[in-house]
């Protein structure tokens, strides 16, 4: 079942727009891919046939037996239209492209999150940038190990210490939090 998901994961992605009407509201596993040299410095494993794209991330929906998300829910409603305090794959990219994309995050009472306007500029560099694959699957938490040693995608922290992309990505996020720490408050 693990090299099923696997093979549907470097099948053709598609737009976000696409995947916005086609994902399914159901368990599974997804691959977000970029476009190569979207953000510099971060290794690349190139997708098999689309050789201007490269692997940045996997995830599941659910992540536990007892969640109700779906792939549908998970990847349009918290990483398309979300927030960094709600979707650590927002999080992740917003780190990146702090520089980049001029972000200023601030910090909530318990979330790292950026204002309104810089949320919808990453909302909309994703939709510039990003193709996604993904694979229905009953119990997706139980191959996410196994697809993520696999496919070993630079932007997954979590069951990913060995990727040689985990520290810079680490003291990436950490820079995020630090400068929505160091914030001046919100009027």
């Amino acid at each position: 079942m693990t090299t099923e998901a696997i093979s549907t994961l470097l099948g053709t992605p598609v737009d976000l727009e696409t995947a916005r009407e086609r994902l399914p509201q159901r368990n599974g596993v997804y691959a977000r891919w970029t476009l190569a040299g979207a953000i510099p410095g971060v290794p690349e494993r190139l997708h098999p046939v689309e050789s201007n794209l490269a692997l940045f991330y996997v995830g599941i929906a659910p992540v536990r037996a007892s969640s109700s998300a779906t792939l549908n829910s998970r990847v349009v409603g918290n990483h398309l239209k979300g927030n960094t305090g709600s979707s650590t794959f927002r999080l992740t990219l917003a780190s990146l492209l702090i520089d980049e994309l001029g972000f200023r995050p601030r910090q909530t009472k318990t979330k790292f999150v950026l204002p309104p306007d810089q949320n919808r500029r990453l909302s909309d560099w994703q939709q510039s940038n990003l193709r996604l694959t993904w694979s229905e699957h009953d119990k997706p938490w139980n191959i996410e190990d196994a697809v993520i040693a696999e496919l070993e995608p630079p932007l997954n922290l979590a069951k990913n210490a060995s990727h040689p992309f985990h520290s810079t990505l680490t003291k990436a996020r950490e820079r995020f939090r630090g400068a929505a720490r160091n914030a001046a408050p919100q009027s």
